[in-house]
């Protein structure tokens, strides 16, 4: 299973970079999460669209959802292959389809092809299984753990501290953790729905995973800071994510 790192920013974009999105390859798939502002571009520096199996959606804010309307275009326009089923599979929360038709002022989404997420309800891929939990954020989000041919990769998506995601994440080979808030915002995790990187640090060493990946860093937020305070609470491996950067799990 390996992860591309799309874009690492929270909230809207550190200059020069992209918001939430990251693609997987495991068991064959494809597979997209997130797709926040200048993602779509970051993802056409390594496939076209219609390479994609699945695009997974944690919830409907702007720095997740931003360039799905790109997406859109670009599937209706392309040239898609003789393979191309003609939708696009797209697991997401109730409402982010009527959220996205609104965005774009149309009443239909023709070329995506909507499933909405239960946490009681694994989806089976060919040859990956995916597991979701609600998440403690404003709107309806969801976390997410990724399996295929043993391996494992846990996504917290947008959170604040929450017991559940320690058993989605346990055991994870590659936890990646959002560490929107900076050490010195720890007072409002709660009200914004959000970590620091000591809060996800504990959460890796709650959960037993091998290493740590942090992203989501909001734009005021020094990434290196929340590395250094990460390590304080889980001994394994530490890095930030670096966009355009490839990460075997």
């Amino acid at each position: 299973m390996w992860l591309w790192v799309l874009g690492r920013s929270g909230g809207y974009p550190r200059p020069g970079e992209a918001c939430s999105g990251y693609l997987v390859e495991a068991g064959g798939q494809r597979i997209l999460l997130d797709l926040g502002h200048g993602a779509l571009s970051r993802l056409l520096l390594y496939q076209d669209v219609y390479g994609l199996d699945v695009l997974v959606l944690s919830h409907r804010h702007p720095d997740h959802v931003a360039d799905v309307p790109a997406l859109r275009v670009a599937l209706r326009w392309g040239r898609p292959p003789a393979s191309w089923p003609g939708r696009l599979p797209v697991l997401a929360p109730q409402g982010t389809r009527e959220y996205l038709e609104h965005v774009v002022g149309e009443p239909a989404l023709e070329e995506f092809d909507f499933h909405y997420i239960r946490e009681d309800q694994p989806v089976e891929l060919d040859g990956v299984r995916l597991h979701f939990r609600r998440t403690r954020h404003p709107v309806e989000t969801y976390a997410l753990r990724l399996e295929a041919s043993g391996a494992v990769l846990a996504y917290t998506a947008d959170t604040a501290p929450w017991q559940p995601l320690v058993e989605l994440s346990r055991g994870a080979h590659l936890l990646l953790a959002e560490a929107t808030l900076s050490e010195r915002y720890t007072d409002r995790v709660e009200a914004v729905g959000h970590l620091t990187g000591h809060h996800a640090g504990q959460l890796a060493h709650q959960a037993g995973v091998r290493r740590l990946l942090l992203t989501h860093f909001f734009p005021t937020t020094d990434p290196q800071e929340s590395v250094a305070a990460a390590q304080k609470a889980f001994a394994g491996p530490v890095e930030a994510a670096e966009e355009g950067t490839s990460y075997e799990v």
